[in-house]
């Protein structure tokens, strides 16, 4: 009888947990492609397109931008120093979520194009991104 209730209860958890790991695949899938689209987006030096898949509230890492519009601006004055810079996105590390809609994206990518403070172009390098 034990054994019956533990396989039972087994059973119960298996397949009430099965739709929240379909929709987690799903959010997985979604993330994806968003992060392809902001790549794409990024190396076309395209603001409008990359702004539009960021969230209102957006804020940058510093705080210096908040919001979509002071995001904007920033990236884009950031684009027309750095007229050749190109983004690769090398390898997912993993997608963790916070909560149902919110996760964090982390990745190794590689930056071509960048220049010094002098204009000087810099070597390639790699980031950790999240």
């Amino acid at each position: 009888m034990k054994y019956l209730l533990i396989l039972t209860v087994g059973v119960c958890l298996l397949f009430t947990s099965a739709p929240i790991v379909a929709d987690q695949a799903e959010d997985e899938t979604a993330v994806r492609k968003a992060m392809e689209q902001i790549y794409a987006a990024a190396n076309k030096h395209d603001v409008k397109a990359y702004t539009a898949l960021m969230d209102e509230n957006f804020e940058s890492w510093d705080g210096s931008a908040k919001g979509l519009a002071a995001w904007g601006k920033n990236i884009s004055d950031s684009w027309e120093l750095r007229k050749d810079i190109q983004y690769k996105l090398l390898a997912e590390i993993s997608i963790q979520f916070l909560t149902p809609d919110v996760a964090i994206f982390k990745l190794h990518d590689e930056v071509t194009g960048s220049l010094d403070a002098d204009g000087k172009s810099l070597q390639p390098y790699k980031r950790l991104v999240a």
